[in-house]
């Protein structure tokens, strides 16, 4: 007698850079949050769910290794890192010191990440499921739900309508 029994779906345990990522992307929104101020309220109706579904997706593709969000993932970050680092040339006051800090942190975090055996065996298995990638998406909803918080940057020529920008 054989019992047929369904291929048990393989899960793998996400790294701590994944975790290190997640929260220092938390807080380079809160540093941001707290530099520029909070959007006026029908901005934020707006932005905030579809910041929080957007980082949510991306962040998901990255966890589960799918390589178009992961290298956009990777552009934004650096373009992030890039950015803050050329933002301490002009003064350093400690929020930009914090910001900056956790910039760099998640990219060295999103690399470490990538170079991760984790990584590698879910780009090999498709089907695979991270552990822990529930717990990531929600602190992405946070993330980019910070970022649909964000007041947009004031500054000649900017005035009523559509603001893209992009907070990590």
């Amino acid at each position: 007698m054989t019992v047929d029994v369904a291929p048990r779906e393989q899960t793998y345990d996400v790294p701590a850079s994944a975790w290190v990522l997640a929260w220092a992307s938390v807080v380079m929104q809160a540093t941001t949050l707290a530099d520029r101020g909070v959007a006026d309220g029908e901005a934020a109706l707006i932005s905030v769910p579809l910041a929080a579904l957007l980082v949510a997706w991306v962040s998901a593709g990255v966890i589960r290794a799918r390589m178009v969000r992961t290298c956009l993932a990777g552009i934004v970050l650096l373009l992030v890192t890039i950015g803050s680092v050329v933002d301490l040339v002009t003064g350093p006051p400690l929020l930009d010191l914090v910001g900056t800090a956790a910039a760099v942190t998640a990219f060295a975090a999103f690399v470490s990440y990538v170079r991760s055996d984790c990584f590698a065996a879910l780009r090999a298995d498709r089907d695979a499921a991270p552990s822990g990638l529930a717990g990531l998406v929600a602190i992405a909803i946070l993330v980019g739900a910070l970022g649909g918080l964000i007041a947009p940057l004031d500054g000649p020529g900017q005035g009523p309508g559509v603001d893209l920008r992009i907070n990590l």
